[in-house]
């Protein structure tokens, strides 16, 4: 079974020493997984959304059954970078679609995509941090 970005992180949260969280990011290495530690992590990226979590109903579907998954909607995050696509959309739109992919997709996973456009993440999950990512994935983190 494929587990969720969230799962990972915990299971990172809960792995006791450095080696076995980084060997946990490369089993489950997934564009998604990169794309949300990226986004949390590289000082390049600067999110063109407004702080804290817009009003969004989460999706209350049991685990596994939501519409939509983090999988497949990290591809739109490029709408909500500086520098990406996003830049020629009305702010209105933009924070629209935000708000479509965080209810379209698990609550837990909904927390993380904030957490990182806020650049949250660190200290949220236990040993989760820049150097772990960028020693693991050297060439992900530019800054």
């Amino acid at each position: 079974m494929v587990l969720m970005i969230h799962e990972i992180l915990q299971k990172v949260a809960e792995a006791a020493t450095r080696k076995e969280k980084s060997e946990i990011l490369l089993q489950n290495n997934s564009l998604a997984l990169r794309d949300i530690l990226r986004g949390a992590f590289d000082d390049t990226i600067q999110f063109i959304l407004p702080d804290g979590a817009p009003p969004y109903e989460a999706d209350d579907a049991p685990h596994g059954y939501t519409r939509s998954s983090l999988q497949h909607q990290t591809k739109k995050f490029r709408y909500f970078v500086k520098g990406g696509p996003g830049e020629q959309l009305n702010p209105v739109r933009r924070e629209r679609m935000f708000v479509e992919i965080l209810e379209g997709i698990h609550p837990q996973e909904a927390e993380l995509v904030i957490l990182m456009k806020d650049k949250k993440l660190g200290g949220v999950y236990k040993g989760l941090t820049k150097k772990l990512v960028s020693d693991t994935w050297p060439n992900l983190i530019r800054s």
